[in-house]
C-alpha cells in the first residue's frame, strides 16, 4: 500500500467553533457546533454557501500538492443531503472533490458526524449527545448515507478511500462499532470492490488485531488519533516527556502493521501550556515535537495532520501557519 502523506481539511463542511470562531461570533451563535449554528442563523443557507465557497480554494489544493502531500482527508457530515435544521451541501462537496482532482490529488472521504451523534464531541455535530449507539436504525441510517455515498462518487477521479466513521467515541461498546464495521464494509464492498475502507479504533488501539485476523477484509486501513493534549496524564507533560512518548508511536505503530496498515488519521501540535511549556519556549517544543512524531511515524502507512488550516495563525493546530512560522520543515513528511 502506498504510503499516505495526508493532511485534513477540517471546518469545511462539518463546522467547529475553535477552527473559525469569528464565523460563529458574527452570526450571533452561542455555542461550539454545527447542530447550535443550523438553529440559531437566520439566513443558513446564504451563510455556509459563503462558507463553503471561500474556506478551502484551489490555490489551497495547489499549496498543499506543493508542500509535499499526496492525499487530502475531507470530513463530511451526514446531513449532507440537508435534513431537518441542516443545510444541505452536497453540490458543493461535489464540486470539492473535483476541484482536489482536477489539481492531481487524492481524497480520502471522511464520515465525521453520523445521526444521533457518535462521540458528543463538537466534531460529531452536536455537543454532549451520544446516542448512535442506543438505537439500530441510527447505525443502519449510516450504512445506507455511506452506500448512498459511495454510489455518487465511486467514478470520481482520485476517489482513494472512504472512512466508515470518525471518532466512535471510548466507552462505546466495541461489540456494537465491530458489527457496524462488518455491515458497513460488506454492503460498501458490493459498490467499491476496490477503494480503501478506513475504520477508527474508537480509542483504542490495542483492541483490532483478533478483529482483522479473523475477518477476511481487503484493501482496509485502521485509523488511530495521536493527540498528547486531552488526556489527564499529558497536561503536565515537560518537553522531554512529549517527545518520548511522541516517539514511542513507532513501536506501537510497528506492532500493529503485523495485523493491518494502520494510519495516525488525526495529529497536530496542539499543546496545553503548563509548569513547563509556556510562551517563551513553545516555538522551540513545537520543532522538536513535530520532529519526533514525524519519526514515530515513520514506519506506519501513514499519517494526516490535522488540520491545513485554522483561523488562528499561532496555532499548534494551523499547518500552513506551522510552516510559515518555520515549525515544521516539509521534507521530513
Amino acid at each position: 500500500m502506498k504510503k499516505i502523506i495526508s493532511i485534513n481539511l477540517g471546518n469545511w463542511f462539518v463546522l467547529e467553533r475553535w477552527m473559525k470562531p469569528s464565523l460563529f461570533e458574527k452570526n450571533g451563535v452561542v455555542g461550539k457546533d454545527e447542530t447550535a449554528f443550523s438553529i440559531q442563523v437566520e439566513n443558513l443557507e446564504e451563510v455556509l454557501d459563503e462558507h463553503y465557497k471561500t474556506w478551502i480554494t484551489v490555490e489551497d489544493i495547489r499549496w498543499i500538492k506543493e508542500a509535499g502531500f499526496n492525499l487530502v482527508r475531507v470530513p463530511i457530515p451526514w446531513w449532507l443531503f440537508g435534513e431537518g435544521i441542516y443545510n444541505r451541501s452536497v453540490e458543493y462537496i461535489d464540486e470539492a472533490f473535483k476541484m482536489i482532482a482536477s489539481e492531481g490529488m487524492d481524497f480520502m472521504i471522511d464520515l465525521h458526524t453520523a445521526p444521533g451523534c457518535q462521540n458528543g464531541f463538537d466534531n460529531g455535530g452536536i455537543e454532549g449527545v451520544i446516542d448512535w449507539h442506543k438505537d439500530e436504525r441510527n447505525i443502519e441510517k449510516t450504512i445506507q448515507i455511506l452506500e448512498i455515498i459511495a454510489r455518487r462518487y465511486k467514478d470520481f477521479d482520485h476517489f482513494h478511500s472512504i472512512q466508515l466513521l470518525n471518532e466512535p467515541h471510548f466507552l462505546t461498546d466495541l461489540h456494537i462499532i465491530r458489527e457496524f464495521y462488518k455491515s458497513a464494509y460488506y454492503r460498501l464492498r458490493k459498490i467499491i470492490p476496490e477503494k480503501i475502507i478506513v475504520m477508527h479504533d474508537a480509542f483504542r488501539i490495542y483492541e483490532w488485531e483478533e478483529f482483522f485476523v479473523t475477518n477476511n477484509f481487503t484493501n482496509v486501513i485502521l485509523d488511530t488519533h495521536m493527540y498528547q493534549c486531552f488526556g489527564k496524564h499529558s497536561l503536565h507533560y515537560d518537553e522531554d516527556a512529549h517527545i518520548k512518548s511522541a516517539l514511542n508511536r513507532k513501536v506501537v505503530l510497528k506492532e500493529i502493521e503485523k495485523f493491518v496498515p494502520v494510519i495516525v488519521g488525526e495529529w497536530s501540535l496542539g499543546l496545553g501550556f503548563n509548569e513547563h511549556i509556556n510562551t517563551s519556549n513553545i516555538n522551540r517544543v513545537e520543532k522538536a515535537y513535530a520532529k519526533a512524531q514525524l519519526e514515530g511515524m515513520r514506519e506506519c502507512t501513514g499519517h494526516t495532520f490535522w488540520s491545513y488550516k485554522i483561523e488562528t495563525h499561532e496555532s499548534g493546530w494551523n499547518f500552513r501557519g506551522l510552516i510559515e512560522r518555520g515549525i515544521i520543515d516539509l521534507k521530513e513528511l
